[in-house]
């Protein structure tokens, strides 16, 4: 959970990074973030887990609310090799690994420069 931070603080691509829950117990633990990129875009991190439960989701989108690209692992898209994990983007759904906080610090890097 932690991590996540502190890989946002340290790519220095964040100039504001807030915290919106912080869940850290030994039964779940549970982050969400908004962080604002250099290019004026926005993060927005999800990270759940419980003992039998993994839930995550990286939402980048411009300011005006359009999408860019969203990883995430909801169960929806059954017919997907990587099922449940995906990436959304020009209004399509794509396979795709599952996904951290440095494989989207490093997309949105390459994106943005």
């Amino acid at each position: 959970m932690y991590r996540i931070i502190t890989a946002l603080k340290e790519s220095r691509l964040f100039p504001s990074i807030d915290v919106i829950d912080l869940i850290d117990e030994e039964s779940v633990k549970l982050i969400r973030i908004k962080a604002k990129v250099l290019d004026g875009t926005f993060l927005y991190i999800t990270e759940l887990h419980t003992k039998d439960y993994q839930k995550y989701s990286y939402h980048w989108q411009k300011e005006s609310g359009e999408l860019v690209a969203r990883w995430d692992n909801k169960p929806h898209w059954r017919n997907l090799k990587t099922f449940p994990h995906h990436k959304h983007q020009d209004g399509k759904v794509f396979p795709f690994h599952r996904v951290n906080i440095d494989d989207v610090i490093e997309i949105i890097k390459k994106r943005i420069k």
